[in-house]
């Protein structure tokens, strides 16, 4: 290179591959990104659906260098993510590390590449990047999200794992979307190749995830990050509600004594469980169905006579529900005690919440699926929807993607599995009107009864005591509206400091959106609380800690943890949008298990 370079050039070739700056690969790049063309070379590879990348090959100019910067990223400080929707390890803004050959990367980036890519894209930017390294080991995954979150214009991965497998994991995958444009399927698989920088424009279709490491020896390393650029205004549509629609009790007679073992039948035990909800909003009822039920049950689920379908869209949930009419015989009368007014009656007692429509303007109302799980299933903190009583039951409702209702469950004690064991019940003279009425205990009956049936001055004054740690409870100011942080690692994690900046530290959210979630949260109505009940099959499968998480983004924590046991009835109330995650199922699963989930509105 001459002496009387400008210190520019010479500094451009010292980072990156000449290629890139050659005027015909250049040429090649523009015509196909602008026509939305297929092309692959040695050095060159745009896929134009489901959304446009670009990947191109060799990018920092040899292995030494390559060597030069996995050796510092050695030293940066990194910190385990694990949340819903992703787990795995990530350094601080690399704005912040001051070592040689980092460093210069950064600055490459900043200068020479954004200007590369706005000349080449036609997408404006601007001179901020976000940038950071990320590692991920056997289990780690990142799952289906768009990017498309405040400034940010191209997202960019920079991959340094030699020898990289499909056998490994870790694709990053491209989804296609609906009609309504929600991510609905993976579509494109694209191996993480050793020094190749890929790269997309940041749209409201640019959904990808990374798909989970299933090698235990090997790690997959990356530097990724964003271009930034004017912040463009976005409308996007509201979410529909996924949701089946709620369906009233149905007046079928049931005896429940032939499902459910007598001693969760009888008025002591209600009055027990009554408690245990009151005081902590949860309840695991061990054995809850007799035996042979149970153990019929779980041979039926398992029919290869049983449709499946596949629900999403994939940024909110991915697992399978049950065609109802394909059922098996024991199986179908099952889902349908469910949605008897026995089963709304019994749950009534079991937790005083208005289950019974006594009066023509109560109606109680409630939702049921049969799910089916295996590796690669997953729920994500969403805007999920909430019930509101008060609604016609006719008339859905839609939410929008950047409405993020902040909520609380109504005693926020965290509840972890612990379980009401009941003896062996004996067979007493336990009657469906006994049970359902508790006319033979006054306390179980006194503490069922309606505001309407209620004229003793002591209960109007508990009834005010509770109406008002209610309100204190509900009006409580959220202290942020970041994503909740699962208890799904045990690894210690070394925590960097991010540039001021940087978005790295949320990996998918606008710090302003937070600002304005906050600012409106008082606007925010406080709807009615709802019941899950939930009972899972064959949870031998289940891979060590997975669970069903309930969590409260304002309080960053999981409020109750419901573990994998079979033949456990959980009993959670929620009010508002209080989020349920199961957590993502990873390759250890062995085979499939199942929930029956009803959620029950008053």
């Amino acid at each position: 290179m001459a002496n009387d370079e400008p210190k520019s050039k010479k500094f451009k070739h010292s980072v990156i591959s000449e290629h890139i700056y050659d005027i015909n690969f250049q040429e090649q790049f523009f015509n196909n990104w602008h026509n939305y063309t297929a092309v692959k070379t040695d050095n060159l590879e745009i896929i134009p659906k489901p959304f446009r990348v670009c990947k191109i090959s060799n990018f920092l100019k040899n292995d030494e260098l390559m060597d030069e910067i996995k050796s510092e990223l050695w030293n940066v400080k990194t910190r385990r993510n694990s949340i819903d929707l992703y787990q795995f390890e990530q350094s601080s803004d690399l704005a912040d590390v001051m070592s040689k050959h980092l460093k210069n990367l950064f600055a490459t980036f900043q200068t020479d590449l954004s200007t590369w890519m706005k000349r080449n894209t036609r997408i404006e930017l601007n001179k901020k990047i976000s940038i950071s390294s990320a590692c991920y080991s056997d289990t780690d995954y990142l799952l289906c999200h768009d990017d498309n979150m405040g400034d940010r214009r191209i997202a960019f991965i920079l991959y340094l794992s030699k020898n990289w497998e499909a056998s490994d994991g870790g694709a990053l995958e491209l989804f296609d979307t609906d009609e309504s444009g929600w991510p609905r399927n993976v579509v494109r698989s694209l191996l993480p190749e050793y020094n190749s920088l890929l790269f997309f424009e940041v749209t409201e279709n640019s959904y990808h995830q990374v798909a989970e490491v299933v090698s235990p020896d090997k790690s997959r390393w990356s530097i990724s990050g964003w271009f930034h650029g004017p912040l463009i205004e976005k409308e996007r549509p509201a979410r529909p509600i996924f949701d089946s629609d709620p369906i009233d009790p149905e007046n079928t007679e049931y005896d429940l004594k032939q499902w459910i073992r007598l001693s969760y039948l009888s008025p002591e035990t209600i009055k027990e469980i009554n408690i245990k909800v009151e005081y902590e909003s949860c309840a695991f009822l061990s054995e809850f169905l007799l035996l042979e039920i149970y153990e019929k049950l779980s041979q039926e689920v398992n029919s290869d006579n049983i449709k499946w379908k596949k629900v999403g869209p994939a940024d909110q949930r991915n697992y399978e529900i049950a065609d109802e009419e394909t059922l098996p015989e024991t199986l179908k009368k099952f889902y349908k005690l469910f949605k008897s007014l026995a089963m709304f009656q019994m749950l009534k007692k079991f937790t005083d919440l208005d289950l019974v429509p006594l009066k023509e303007t109560m109606k109680p109302k409630m939702r049921i699926e049969l799910q089916r799980w295996n590796i690669g299933c997953y729920t994500l903190l969403s805007d999920n929807e909430v019930y509101d009583n008060s609604a016609s039951t006719d008339k859905k409702s839609v939410i929008n993607n950047d409405d993020r209702q902040q909520n609380v469950l109504l005693r926020p004690n965290n509840c972890l599995g612990e379980t009401i064991n009941t003896p062996p019940s004996s067979e007493d003279d336990v009657t469906n009107d006994e049970i359902l009425n508790n006319t033979n205990n006054p306390n179980i009956a006194s503490s069922a009864m309606n505001d309407d049936e209620s004229d003793s001055g002591e209960a109007d004054i508990e009834e005010n005591e509770d109406e008002e740690m209610r309100r204190r409870i509900l009006n409580r100011k959220p202290k942020t509206s970041k994503r909740v942080k699962l208890p799904l690692s045990d690894f210690e994690m070394k925590r960097g400091t991010d540039s001021e900046e940087s978005d790295i530290d949320d990996y998918l959210s606008d710090p302003k959106e937070y600002d304005e979630e906050q600012e409106n949260d008082n606007d925010n109505e406080i709807l009615g609380g709802s019941l899950d009940v939930i009972l899972q099959f064959h949870t031998n499968n289940v891979p060590e800690n997975l669970s069903i998480d309930y969590v409260c983004p304002r309080e960053e924590s999981t409020l109750i943890h419901v573990p994998a046991k079979d033949n456990y009835l959980c009993l959670a109330y929620k009010i508002n949008d209080t989020c349920r995650v199961h957590n993502y199922v990873n390759h250890y699963c062995k085979g499939f298990f199942y929930n029956l989930l009803c959620t029950y509105y008053e």
